[in-house]
């Protein structure tokens, strides 16, 4: 009745779908159809494949319905998971499967976990234990081989070709060398596809120039031939799952992209006094006065201010303006010479290629990520010759021209952030104010309607005033650029599981 049985945890449901549909559409070459196998003759399609619990009458019992199917499956294919290592059903299923059918294949498809790991374990008992034919599941293991859907190891085309291949009793390269070629024939007839879309766009835009708002032609046309294969290919790929979100903790470091975008840390939620107290050297009297701010959830911040790499990424699809390296380099350089109304440009277009809410940092969240749980001048303490290690532009022989190094070059902070001082003047969300009378004390950003000029925060290595401290902040105008200001960001988490220290 069926061809196989895909047995699952509720919590791989997403990929179960996904499994499901590759394989009752998988393209069996004409060559193999007809072809005696030990498996059979080779059909011309997979189908059908049994997934749906949802399918069974309702007023039959679940188990009776689950072994009628069972008992009329070829093969049983177990998505393999953590998850399905925990469920009752998967493994009751297997146990079912092996005990009353024990001549019939099982094959294992792992889709996250480790085998044999006791964290991670991804084999249900069942499955890596012998199944007597009375159904008692002993302690005697067995050897099972699996396909790996993980990127790290098949990945999603070879592993599914592997299950296809013991489906049909065929060689695995024999399956997945034939579907390549397919899969070939098909995109160079997307290809085609592609171009003659592109074409007729091309000619309906010239002929709607005159009466249709050029800007917003000039956007579209950036956005279907520059951005969004970009984003397809190099970033939504990377983005954290709903799943993988939910995990974070603090330190855990991630980046959603290929590669040219920022590395993020998480930052743990917490309460810290902001601003210098009267007694600091060199403190100004816009660093007070003291007050309490507290950040209630955490948050990811980027490990290095924004570099070179990171911009021009963005430049390269048109979602950024160019930015001038002065001479100074590129690649890991921090980027410089950019605007307030840059950096928002940057952090619009993060979010954008992700789906997630990427953004500068508010004053208060960056001042909170720079302290790390520390009160004193600087991160490392408040004797300024101790932050060689961790601070472009602390050195204790002042020149004129100290040039910024690249991203970490020297140590992090404690929540293993970069160049929280020193090396290049870091744009924040807020609006300048004289002081913190009135400031926000829940952590978001200050901002007033119509403000022009914003605030920059930890100094840089080749400006006043030095030596950079903590608690230094200076007012940018929106529309500066200049060579010794850049940025980093942030990143809203939207899991209530990731709080744990």
């Amino acid at each position: 009745m069926y061809r196989a049985f895909l047995s699952y945890s509720h919590a791989d449901t997403r990929l179960a779908k996904r499994v499901h549909a590759r394989l009752e559409n998988f393209h069996i070459d004409e060559d193999l159809v007809g072809r005696e196998t030990p498996m059979g003759a080779v059909p011309a399609t997979l189908r059908p494949i049994f997934r749906d619990r949802h399918d069974f009458d309702a007023g039959g019992s679940l188990a009776e319905q689950t072994n009628v199917v069972l008992d009329g499956s070829a093969v049983l294919i177990v998505l393999s998971s953590p998850y399905a290592a925990r469920s009752k059903a998967v493994n009751e299923e297997l146990r079912q499967f092996k005990s009353r059918h024990p001549e019939r294949p099982i094959i294992p498809l792992i889709v996250d976990g480790q085998p044999g790991d006791p964290e991670k374990e991804c084999f249900p008992p069942a499955l890596r234990f012998f199944v007597a034919p009375d159904g008692v599941i002993t302690s005697n293991t067995v050897d099972v081989l699996a396909a790996d859907l993980r990127e790290e190891g098949d990945g999603f085309e070879l592993a599914i070709a592997k299950v296809v291949a013991r489906l049909l009793g065929l060689a695995p390269d024999e399956v997945f060398r034939r579907a390549e070629r397919e899969r070939r024939r098909y995109a160079r007839r997307m290809r085609w596809v592609r171009t003659l879309i592109y074409t007729l766009m091309a000619a309906v835009i010239l002929g709607l120039v005159g009466w249709i708002n050029q800007d917003y032609i000039k956007e579209q046309w950036t956005w279907y031939t520059k951005m969004r294969p970009y984003m397809i290919a190099n970033v939504r790929p990377y983005v954290l799952t709903a799943a993988a979100e939910s995990a974070l903790v603090p330190d855990k470091v991630f980046r959603e992209c290929a590669r040219d975008c920022p590395e993020m840390i998480v930052v743990p939620a917490g309460a810290f006094t902001m601003g210098s107290p009267p007694s600091e050297t060199g403190r100004a009297d816009n660093e007070g006065p003291l007050h309490v701010v507290t950040i209630a959830k955490p948050f990811a911040v980027s490990k290095y201010d924004v570099t070179f790499a990171d911009w021009d990424a963005c430049a390269s699809v048109g979602g950024c303006p160019q930015a001038q390296d002065r001479g100074l380099g590129r690649g890991r350089q921090p980027v410089i010479s950019i605007s307030w109304g840059d950096a928002k440009a940057y952090v619009l277009w993060l979010s954008k290629m992700t789906g997630r809410s990427y953004r500068l940092l508010s004053e208060a969240e960056w001042e909170y990520a720079a302290r790390a749980g520390t009160t004193t001048a600087h991160f490392w303490g408040d004797d300024t010759a101790d932050g060689d290690d961790y601070c472009k532009g602390c050195e204790l022989k002042v020149r004129k021209y100290f040039l910024p190094l690249p991203v970490g070059s020297l140590k992090p902070n404690d929540f293993g952030l970069y160049d929280m001082e020193g090396n290049v003047w870091q744009l924040v969300e807020d609006c300048y104010h004289a002081d913190y009378r009135g400031a926000p004390t829940d952590g978001s950003s200050w901002s007033d309607e119509d403000c022009e000029i914003r605030v920059s925060r930890g100094g840089a290595a080749n400006a006043a005033p030095r030596p950079p401290r903590v608690g230094i902040r200076v007012p940018r105008a929106d529309g500066n650029r200049v060579s010794n200001v850049g940025f980093r960001i942030a990143r809203t988490l939207n899991s209530e599981s990731n709080s744990a220290p």
